[in-house]
């Protein structure tokens, strides 16, 4: 099978050949190692290429100027986004450029706000060639979103953006409808392109806990993702969600939405994807969960061969499980430790599981 063959199998709960095989690749050294120099944006050719050379099934596509991505190789150290939203590039932010300062100050700045154009071109360039690439290479290709908390909350400042909730939820809902219609557009485009499904990275918990309960998150947030699973179904495509932290009271609400897949199940978060799997495998495909905090950076071959069975055993039988880390790939991670986690998915994921 190809590796767009298995992400199908995957997102539709079936048993492909093989476990399919994944990675958020943020690593300098491995771009480096791979390439012989690390690319100034994580922009979406350089993204399919590695993950290609890596041998994975399928990449997570960011589209420029949605996500932090400057849209231009060339900018200042420090320069405000398409979002009006002052950025500074540095080496310890790569490869998403830090937010210094929100263009809002507070509810009151919102009614004189004009979000950026969907539609703008430069956005879907490196798209179309790295969905012409990954054609060549049976890979799949999955659209990565901004989701419509994360988008609103950065015009705003999180501090902010939250107390809003109680002082003027008119507005947070207005800015979160903003957002989604962006996104939604965007979704629309893509997948007129081929993308084989779409990502929302929406972050809504700390390691701790939710960031908000299941009653605020009815109230703000499930309109909003009901609104973009009502298009991704439309436009025949599964819907996943991305969001770190300890998520787990949220799960219910989020499978309410109709939302199709969960990434990337942080095991620092005490997220557990056995007990995940078992209580909501059926409806959700999961994607993740080997620990980039601990044992990616400090483990040896063996633990992280422990690791990844560990997953597998839980995860994969049925279908509906993608191999990656609980994130991503970082700076900190020893090349040689990305590798054995993708030697060992290949080692222990093939249906029948059996490990």
């Amino acid at each position: 099978m190809t590796g767009r063959e298995r992400l199908h199998c995957a997102l539709n709960h079936q048993e492909p050949d093989m476990v399919p095989v994944f990675e958020c690749v943020y690593s300098r050294h491995i771009f480096q190692e791979q390439f012989g120099f690390i690319p100034k944006t994580f922009d979406p050719v350089s993204v399919i290429e590695l993950s290609h050379k890596m041998g994975y099934d399928f990449a997570f596509i960011p589209i420029p100027g949605v996500a932090g991505f400057p849209p231009e190789e060339e900018v200042d150290t420090i320069y405000v986004d398409e979002w009006g939203i002052t950025r500074k590039s540095d080496p310890n932010t790569w490869p998403i450029d830090a937010g210094i300062k929100s263009p809002l100050e507070s509810a009151d700045d919102w009614a004189g706000y004009k979000m950026p154009d969907p539609e703008a071109e430069f956005r879907y360039i490196g798209l179309a060639e790295c969905l012409r690439r990954a054609e060549a290479y049976g890979m799949g290709v999955i659209g990565n979103m901004r989701g419509p908390f994360s988008a609103a909350w950065q015009l705003f400042g999180m501090e902010e953006f939250l107390c809003m909730f109680y002082t003027d939820p008119d507005v947070v809902h207005e800015a979160l409808t903003a957002c989604t219609d962006f996104a939604i557009a965007c979704s629309r485009r893509m997948a007129k392109m081929g993308v084989d499904a779409l990502i929302y990275s929406d972050d809504y918990g700390s390691t701790q806990a939710p960031l908000f309960s299941p009653e605020t998150f009815r109230e703000f947030m499930a309109p909003q993702l009901k609104r973009i699973k009502a298009v991704a179904d439309e436009l025949g495509l599964k819907m996943i969600l991305h969001s770190d932290g300890n998520i787990a009271k949220l799960i219910p609400e989020i499978i309410a939405c109709g939302i199709d897949g969960l990434h990337p199940i942080q095991r620092c978060a005490d997220m557990e994807i056995g007990d995940i799997k078992t209580r909501y495998g059926d409806r959700l495909t999961l994607f993740g969960n080997i620990d980039n905090v601990g044992v990616l950076v400090s483990g040896t071959e063996e633990d992280i061969d422990a690791m990844v069975k560990d997953c597998i055993h839980k995860a994969a039988p049925g279908g509906g499980y993608c191999l990656g880390s609980d994130h991503s790939v970082h700076d900190d991670i020893p090349n040689r430790n990305v590798y054995a986690m993708c030697e060992a998915a290949r080692k222990y994921g093939h249906y029948p599981i059996e490990v």
